[in-house]
């Protein structure tokens, strides 16, 4: 698609502002843009700040709307959750699908972290404990997301995680109850797991763990766990176990740390953690032990 043809696709008539107008919506300037999407700032009548997702059919493949987009679009409207975007309406006016969703003034967490540089272990985990919160919801209701990064997780104005951008998510068992493997490849090769670049049929919940871990990996040190400019090379990392030898050179940061990256990081989907066991880990349960004992002594001191 030319620069031209771009612009036209996602360029919004004057009859379809109108239209947002009397239903109280305005739609703004442009904040992002996908493969077949662009993202903008909306106004609603309450004089909220959201965002709007804008994807033209005409110009998407025929994959992408016979397969992914429906996903998608039943996947958003059947989930709520406190650190997932919520999406509180959805129009289609001439084959362009109109999201407006929860607006993240912070941005995504890739550009925090470019920002800010990497996190104390405090920080990660209050972070990271929204993020595990938002995909073991979705494991629970046996959804996998399929496209976890940083560029994924938005933050709003207090830091508050988002969990966005479902259009790779899926059902992982059938109408019947039976789990179902994917073979497709999903999202970003920096942040896919060895069965995923090996072509092999895979838990698409596990691939969900393995990203996890990336993230958690990037937060700690901003650079990426695997080099994904040679593939084969990466594999051949992944499999190896290299990072565990890398985790271990971080003299500043936890045992319990290592350990869930680790954990995350595995190669074997067998032994991978799975998000419960992500949820339940020292690392985690660490954290909220210290609150527990933050809040308790400062009750106490009150007494006196």
């Amino acid at each position: 698609m030319s620069k031209r043809q771009k612009r036209c696709a996602f360029s919004i008539e004057r009859s379809t502002q109108k239209l947002f107008h009397t239903i109280g919506y305005r739609i703004g300037k442009s904040i992002g843009k996908g493969t077949y999407s662009k993202v903008c700032i909306a106004i609603n009548s309450l004089g909220q700040k959201l965002a709007c997702k804008i994807i033209n059919k005409r110009y998407a493949g025929e994959d992408f709307i016979q397969k992914f987009l429906p996903r998608e679009l039943r996947i958003i409207t059947a989930i709520k959750h406190p650190n997932i975007v919520t999406v509180y309406k959805i129009l289609e006016i001439n084959d362009v699908i109109y999201m407006f969703m929860d607006y993240c003034k912070n941005g995504d967490l890739l550009e925090y972290i470019r920002q800010h540089g990497s996190f104390s272990e405090d920080k990660a985990r209050t972070i990271f404990r929204q993020i595990v919160s938002a995909v073991h919801y979705l494991h629970n209701l046996d959804i996998s997301h399929r496209d976890l990064k940083c560029e994924n997780v938005f933050l709003t104005a207090t830091d508050q995680v988002k969990l966005g951008d479902f259009g790779f998510a899926r059902f992982c068992k059938n109408e019947f109850g039976n789990k179902i493997l994917s073979n497709t490849f999903c999202g970003s090769a920096a942040y896919a797991a060895p069965e995923i670049l090996q072509g092999v049929f895979y838990d698409p919940k596990m691939y969900d763990i393995w990203a996890l871990g990336c993230i958690l990996y990037v937060m700690m040190s901003a650079s990426m766990p695997f080099d994904d400019s040679n593939i084969k090379r990466m594999v051949k990392d992944q499999m190896s176990r290299s990072i565990f030898a890398v985790t271990l050179l971080w003299s500043d940061h936890s045992i319990d740390l290592k350990k869930l990256i680790n954990s995350l990081l595995e190669p074997d989907m067998l032994k991978r953690a799975t998000i419960t066991q992500v949820a339940k880990s020292g690392w985690l349960e660490e954290g909220s032990f210290k609150k527990i004992k933050r809040l308790l002594s400062i009750s106490e001191s009150s007494l006196f």
